[in-house]
């Protein structure tokens, strides 16, 4: 079971990283070069490889955290999408909401790249909970 949760959370992590690309990469992006002194003047290959991973190893500890409080909270139990939905904004709302937030206060990012990142790591919470219920109600 926990194999077939982390493989979804996997998979989630492969679609998120196309979502983030069309959010971040391409709607978004222009709000990044109205703050130029925030970003690093290169980027690689391995820099995309990089984050490519770290977002793969967040949707599977996402899809894994869903399975832990799946059991313990019988609201996560309805409709596979809507409670991996309910439960990704959730997790959002208290985790990546606070910290991209707090630090848009100090870092020199546009509100507009800031709304982008706050509405992938929205989408990337919710892909990887609705995977994880999913791979839940199949098993």
């Amino acid at each position: 079971m926990m194999l077939r949760i982390a493989l979804a959370g996997a998979c989630a992590g492969l679609v998120a990283n196309v979502t983030g690309y069309v959010i971040t990469g391409r709607v978004f992006h222009a709000f990044q070069a109205k703050t130029p002194g925030t970003w690093r003047a290169v980027e690689s290959w391995s820099h995309y490889m990089a984050a490519t991973a770290l977002r793969i190893a967040a949707c599977i500890g996402i899809a894994l955290v869903y399975n832990a409080f799946r059991s313990a909270w019988p609201t996560f139990d309805g409709h596979p999408i809507l409670s991996g939905v309910e439960f990704g904004l959730i997790l959002w709302s208290v985790s990546i909401l606070p910290v991209v937030l707090e630090a848009a206060l100090f870092v020199n990012w546009h509100r507009g790249f800031v709304l982008g990142l706050l509405l992938d790591w929205m989408v990337v919470c919710m892909l990887a909970s609705s995977a994880a219920a999913l791979a839940v109600r199949i098993a």
